[in-house]
């Protein structure tokens, strides 16, 4: 039985969970702080809107959890990681060291916090992207993308803020999906991180990226990361929209039968049956299989 090992992105972190981590794991802790210059743990505890969690502050503590509750786990057959999870993933794969990928998780994030224009997203369910890229096209909403491929009827808009909402009330007339506003400060995943994409290349250039130890699933590809194509696809994930369906599709049809999530929260298991659960039915002749 082959097993996948997930890592979160933006939104995983809530409260104080994981707290205990940080207790557990003295010296990465203080290699973390030292390389940031502020304490972990108040991100935790602090109330939305306040200067700790600020996305330069969320991601890289996100990205520390992770790894460290990454280390109670069994080894697994594959990794993937959700938006910025990809980077943890790449670390606990040993593509690039800790302090390494601490740093790009910070650098990203600063540079995704600069987007000039006020966005955010929109995460529509009970739709498939097909329909939904019609009813984008029907309505005329020209300036929003599609960001996230979470499950077959799960996707992550991004774009300006006036436009997600008024989409948000046109699926809603519609009365054939949901649309919610996500709590994430930027259209990450979009047209809109062009100049977020060009600054995080010049520092994926210097980075020393070696053969993962695990196979990393890509955002972008939804296969296997190779070495020599790291910092291209990095880079373009920035712009790019997250091919998690397609991922688990493919983690499933390689062998994978089950998917863990490091780290606190269960969407990841939960976006795992949503993509795979159709295909053990097919395989089935109708009948689901454990």
């Amino acid at each position: 039985m082959l097993t996948a090992l997930a890592f979160p992105g933006q939104g995983a972190l809530r409260g104080p969970k994981g707290a205990e981590l940080l207790d557990r794991y003295p010296d990465r802790v203080e290699q973390a702080e030292d390389l940031l210059g502020h304490a972990l743990r108040p991100v935790l505890t602090a109330e939305p809107g306040t200067p700790e969690r600020h996305l330069t502050r969320t991601q890289p503590t996100l990205f520390v959890l992770t790894r460290l509750a990454a280390l109670d786990e069994p080894e697994p057959d594959y990794l993937a990681g959700h938006s910025m999870g990809e980077l943890t993933a790449l670390c606990h794969a040993g593509s690039i060291d800790f302090a390494t990928a601490l740093r790009l998780v910070l650098l990203r994030a600063r540079l995704i916090s600069q987007c000039p224009v006020p966005g955010g997203m929109l995460a529509v369910t009970g739709l498939d992207a097909g329909a939904l890229t019609a009813l984008l096209a029907t309505e005329g909403f020209a300036d929003l993308d599609l960001a996230n491929l979470n499950a077959p009827d799960q996707t992550v808009l991004s774009g300006p803020t006036d436009s997600l909402r008024a989409f948000a009330a046109v699926v809603r007339r519609a009365g054939t999906g949901r649309a919610t506003l996500i709590d994430a400060p930027n259209p990450g995943h979009s047209r809109y991180m062009a100049a977020a994409a060009a600054g995080f290349a010049e520092a994926l250039a210097e980075v020393d990226f070696r053969a993962p130890r695990i196979p990393v699933v890509s955002n972008v590809t939804a296969r296997p990361h190779r070495p020599e194509r790291l910092a291209e696809l990095l880079t373009q994930h920035l712009y790019r929209p997250v091919r998690w369906a397609d991922s688990m599709v493919y983690l499933s049809a390689a062998g994978v039968t089950r998917l863990r999530q490091a780290g606190s929260g269960g969407l990841l298991p939960k976006l795992w049956t949503a993509c795979t659960a159709p295909l053990v039915t097919a395989g089935s002749g109708g009948d689901a299989q454990e």
